[in-house]
């Protein structure tokens, strides 16, 4: 064999290389193989290599096994993709693997119609994952998270993406109802709980609101919302409740200080305060505030930044910036043998700093600082609370001692305005308390370390390099060749 290679590369040297129309002949067979090598694989449309050490770009056996079991027709839409971005490289295998599943790059302008479904202009980015039942739009924001502990950039688009197929092809979705009727915050247009509603319902929920004083408990609630009433239930209304918290209800109560209700008083919140002590809490009238600095915002003692405990609910932002509430209050729980009593069981995952501190009345004319006689923390900010109400058979409520951390309100910072709901991962916590109290959490999860690598799309300039260099080349070696031949032979 060696022998042979001696041989052909001899016969080269000593014939075709010495020979100026041999030379010529080579060099042109050389380019017409390299053309018909780059003709042929650009028709074979080859699947590309991922040497990524996290496989970004390959779908994992997780998606692949659940995707196949997928039976009716997907559609997934990438608005402003390029064909060799990340999302669109993992959507394409999602047809290979299952073909209900098709895959179409969308620019707005031309296809004005999902333009205006969807909400989005030219420039924006976003994935739309669609059935015939319904469908799950995911933003360019959603696709990544970031690890404050090892400060890498997080890749999730594989588990958006998957996950959103599934939710898209569910038998039936989760009903979600908001209570109205007592100075809550609202879910309507304009409303504080708009935003957070519309979010809800994209992660394939049927949100509605509720009116207990004009229509009975719905059969089919899955989740009832109370997000800060500032008037006491009714008999007929607290008797609707408690009805279904013994039937196995699942309740999510956001609730802002009572200090903010004017004239507040607990004796007229009776009914209100019976419901909390069936699981064996009751909301604070004061605020919590923070002395580290480590755990507020832009050097605002009420903006603070909570300490996560890991559970289900946390699990996919425990280490990914945690959360940030505004104005909260604190969550008193009963003892240990109270709580047994009432057959309750706590999980308490967010908590106030050690440094934190506890103002039982604050207005515009108290310092905020920390003073003497202030209670000192930390303070339960966030907790479960499991009821055995029968043998087979739990009620659930997660209550949260801040509203205005899930809102839509515009709050004045520095010299530009928030929303509360937007920061850091306030809207991901209270999805996740949806998903958990649905069983509908992520059943899909594939977190990959991207590192501190931006993957972009090659611009022009760098797209016309590469091409120069690709056919430049060959070009070079006709030149040099021709070169040499033309010295060959004046030597001659």
């Amino acid at each position: 064999m060696k022998r042979n290679i001696k041989r052909i590369i001899r016969l080269i040297k000593e014939k075709w290389l010495r020979q100026t129309s041999l030379t010529i002949l080579l060099v042109a067979i050389i380019l017409i193989v390299f053309i018909l090598i780059n003709t042929i694989v650009n028709n074979l449309s080859l699947k590309p290599i991922d040497f990524t050490k996290e496989k970004i770009y390959s779908l994992s056996d997780e998606s692949k096994n659940e995707v196949k079991k997928v039976e009716q027709n997907v559609t997934i839409y990438f608005f402003g993709y390029e064909e060799d971005e990340t999302p669109v490289v993992l959507g394409k295998q999602y047809h290979d693997v299952n073909d209900k599943i098709t895959v179409m790059i969308v620019k707005p302008e031309e296809r004005p119609d999902l333009a205006t479904e969807y909400g989005i202009s030219s420039g924006d980015k976003l994935v739309a994952v669609q059935s015939s039942q319904r469908n799950k739009a995911i933003s360019e924001n959603d696709m990544y998270t970031y690890d404050t502990t090892t400060y890498k950039t997080i890749d999730v688009t594989e588990q958006k993406i998957t996950n959103a197929i599934l939710d898209v092809t569910i038998v039936s979705k989760p009903k979600v109802y908001f209570l109205a009727g007592h100075g809550e915050y609202g879910i309507s247009e304009s409303e504080p709980l708009y935003l957070l509603s519309q979010y809800v319902v994209n992660d394939v929920n049927d949100v509605s609101s509720l009116d207990l004083l004009s229509s009975d408990m719905p059969e089919t609630c899955d989740v009832l919302v109370i997000a800060n009433p500032t008037k006491d239930f009714t008999d007929i209304e607290t008797e609707k409740i408690q009805t279904y918290i013994n039937n196995g209800g699942k309740i999510i109560w956001l609730q802002d200080p009572y200090m903010n209700i004017k004239n507040y008083n607990a004796d007229n919140f009776k009914n209100t305060n019976s419901i909390l002590s069936q699981f064996g809490i009751s909301f604070s009238r004061g605020y919590v505030l923070e002395e580290s600095t480590d755990n507020m915002i832009a050097g605002l003692r009420d903006f603070i930044i909570p300490e996560l405990t890991y559970n289900e609910i946390v699990k996919d932002i425990y280490t990914d910036g945690n959360i940030i509430m505004t104005d909260a209050g604190k969550i008193t729980t009963a003892s240990s043998d109270k709580l047994e009593e009432l057959g309750v069981t706590v999980d308490t995952f967010i908590k106030s700093s050690e440094n934190s501190y506890y103002k039982d009345f604050v207005n515009q004319n108290t310092t905020l600082d920390k003073a003497e006689g202030d209670e000192e923390g930390p303070f339960v900010l966030g907790e479960t609370l499991t009821k055995k109400v029968s043998e087979d058979k739990n009620a659930t409520l997660i209550a949260y001692s801040n509203a205005l951390f899930s809102t839509n309100i515009t709050i004045p910072l520095a010299n530009t305005a928030i929303i509360p709901l937007g920061l850091r991962n306030n809207k991901d916590i209270l999805l996740n308390t949806v998903a958990y109290l649905t069983n509908r959490e992520d059943s899909i999860r594939i977190r990959k370390d991207t590192g501190a690598v931006n993957f972009e799309t090659a611009t022009e300039s760098q797209d016309r390099i590469v091409k120069a260099v690709i056919f430049a080349v060959p070009v070079c070696i006709i030149i040099v060749g021709v070169i040499i031949a033309i010295i060959r032979k004046r030597k001659k």
